[in-house]
């Protein structure tokens, strides 16, 4: 069963007893998050802009943003080491993932909106938060957000680059507050323990698994894709006639490949196969765990949470709460129409005005 949605700044105390801590007085939206999105906004008073289309018939809209991550073939297969998952005793699992969507164009830039979701298990079953959404407006050149250990600065950032930064530093926040909390708990992200690139800085998440190995955490991720190679395949095919549940160390194959780049692995990489004719994912697990508690953690995984198709039940859950419907496009549109005073202009079209009918896109 599934318990409970809390929407905006919602404090961690009020989340569940099992997320309280010393740290609940702080909110799993950032202030100054809100306040960027407020200043960004308030710019935009009264001025038009073209809505992004959608069908309430149609499923969730989402905008794909690929991870940062550089693809190399692996030379040589024969060191890798397949591990047989033992399950082991259940404990707490959490899971938070973020979504980040264009809902609009300016004639200055685009209008996005971000929001976050953490799902946990309680003894009544599947609770979750929702954090968001926030709506912002990206120019050519807008002010962003850059995260150390301990405070936000303000950077300027390129434009192509700002949904993702905005993303991130969302993602970062809600990561870091869930690791604080728990305790004895395996805390799933989505995607990769990947650092080092300008969008994902290594300090902050090195910041965020400290915090969680001080509480006895374990952080697991989960990509759903990946682009690392070994003969022309995704590693994800080979353990395609390997018994699950299993893991596949490539770890040492996949850092060796990265000694000349700035990008820097913090988790160690596995492939991991949990449930028969399920999916197999890239994982990756904090890396200053020792090995030996990070193949034990992966079976009090399969203990603890449901394996759909191999994926975790909770971080199935976070992405879904996470993700934009078209209802929530219309209501952020309508929000933000209502609140700031913006004004909904048709979509220009040069091939709708040179071709009628027979063009595509939106009217004018």
């Amino acid at each position: 069963m599934i318990h409970r949605t809390h929407m905006i700044d919602a404090p961690i105390d009020e989340i569940s007893s099992s997320l309280q801590s010393e740290h609940s007085e702080r909110s799993l939206l950032p202030s100054f998050l809100v306040e960027l999105s407020n200043r960004s906004m308030r710019q935009m008073n009264s001025r038009a802009f073209s809505p992004r289309e959608v069908s309430l018939f149609a499923p969730p809209v989402e905008d794909e943003w690929t991870e940062a991550e550089t693809g190399f073939p692996i030379d040589d297969h024969e060191d890798l080491h397949t591990i047989h998952l033992v399950p082991s005793g259940s404990c707490g699992v959490a899971a938070v993932d973020v979504s980040s969507l264009r809902i609009g164009e300016t004639d200055t830039g685009a209008l996005v909106a971000i929001r976050g979701a953490a799902v946990w298990r309680s003894d009544r079953g599947y609770e979750y938060v929702r954090c968001g959404p926030l709506a912002f407006h990206l120019g050519h050149g807008i002010e962003g957000v850059a995260l150390t250990d301990s405070h936000p600065q303000p950077v300027q950032v390129l434009s192509e680059r700002a949904i993702n930064r905005l993303r991130n530093v969302l993602e970062r926040w809600i990561q870091r507050e869930i690791c604080a909390s728990l305790a004895g708990s395996l805390v799933l992200f989505d995607g990769s323990l990947t650092v080092g690139t300008p969008d994902n800085p290594t300090a902050h998440l090195a910041h965020t698994l400290g915090l969680a190995r001080r509480r006895g955490n374990v952080v697991i991720a989960f990509s759903k894709s990946t682009k690392v190679c070994a003969f022309g395949k995704k590693i994800t095919s080979l353990v395609a006639r390997s018994a699950a549940p299993c893991l596949l160390d490539v770890d040492d194959a996949v850092t060796g490949q990265f000694k000349s780049s700035p990008v820097r692995l913090t988790g160690h990489v596995y492939v991991a196969k949990l449930v028969e004719d399920g999916f197999a994912f890239r994982v990756d697990v904090d890396r200053q765990v020792p090995q030996e508690a990070r193949i034990e953690s992966m079976g009090r995984l399969i203990t603890s949470d449901v394996m759909m198709q191999g994926y975790p039940e909770t971080l199935r859950l976070a992405h879904i709460f996470s993700t934009f419907t078209a209802n929530d496009v219309i209501a952020v549109q309508r929000h933000l129409a209502s609140t700031y005073g913006l004004r909904i202009a048709p979509r220009f079209s040069v091939r709708r005005s040179l071709f009628g009918p027979f063009g595509t896109g939106g009217a004018a």
